[in-house]
């Protein structure tokens, strides 16, 4: 009886710790743990169901709505959690770094393939750029090699102080030089910063719609990931 307590007890302990923070039991413990060590998780979650985010945010779920309805078939979630330190002006650097589309140049892309590191986006050029209240709307030509010039639409919602809400999507058809097309609207990225008790969340989505090619899923699968992580990672070394 005192070892089925006791096993039981310790369940609990281990089932609800995931519970403690805005994430379903999609994220394992471990995966927790590594979060909280500071580690950016990143997940080849490959279906919504997969989603570990658990929030009672309207917008936040808004988005994560959308991306259900786009039925993706590459699916990446990234996910960091840092300790909330006085004066880190989380949300301040994350929305200054994010709303200056041009420098999206810099971000480091490191391929798996060619083992090589080049910018993640060759060119950026703002079309459009439009602020009211909380919300910054930019329309951007950028290029993300393998794919030509394409055009995207950007927002990013902050209070500059405990919230952050960024958004993407392509407008147009993008054209790969070599064979894959993705079509309108079907590149999708979500960015949200949050206070969550004595922490910050800062969380990631990546989702692509794309052609299923034969003898080159994996391939574009790898590649994608990589740039997810590639701007992730970029965003958040700014908060060091």
């Amino acid at each position: 009886m005192k070892f089925a307590f006791a096993f039981f007890a310790g369940f609990f302990v281990l089932f609800s710790a995931s519970f403690a923070f805005p994430f379903n039991s999609k994220l394992s413990e471990q995966e927790l743990d590594s979060a909280l060590n500071g580690e950016i998780l990143i997940r080849n979650i490959s279906s919504y169901k997969n989603i570990c985010l658990d929030v009672e945010n309207a917008e936040i779920n808004s988005c994560l709505d959308e991306l259900k309805e786009l039925n993706p078939r590459y699916f990446v979630e990234v996910l960091q959690i840092r300790k909330l330190i006085d004066g880190d002006e989380v949300i301040k650097k994350l929305s200054e770094l994010l709303s200056n589309v041009e420098s999206y140049t810099e971000i480091p892309y490191y391929s798996e393939r060619h083992k090589i590191t080049t910018p993640l986006y060759s060119y950026c050029k703002i079309l459009s750029d439009f602020q009211s209240g909380e919300i910054h709307n930019f329309t951007v030509d950028m290029e993300m090699p393998p794919f030509e010039v394409y055009t995207a639409e950007i927002s990013i919602k902050t209070d500059y102080e405990n919230f952050l809400l960024y958004k993407s999507k392509n407008l147009n058809d993008m054209a790969c030089v070599s064979f894959v097309r993705v079509k309108e609207n079907n590149l999708r990225s979500v960015v949200a910063a949050f206070r969550y008790n004595e922490y910050w969340i800062i969380y990631g989505i990546g989702a692509a719609k794309a052609p299923k090619i034969k003898f080159f899923t994996h391939r574009i699968e790898v590649a994608f990931i990589s740039r997810v992580k590639s701007f992730c990672s970029f965003a958040t070394s700014f908060l060091d």
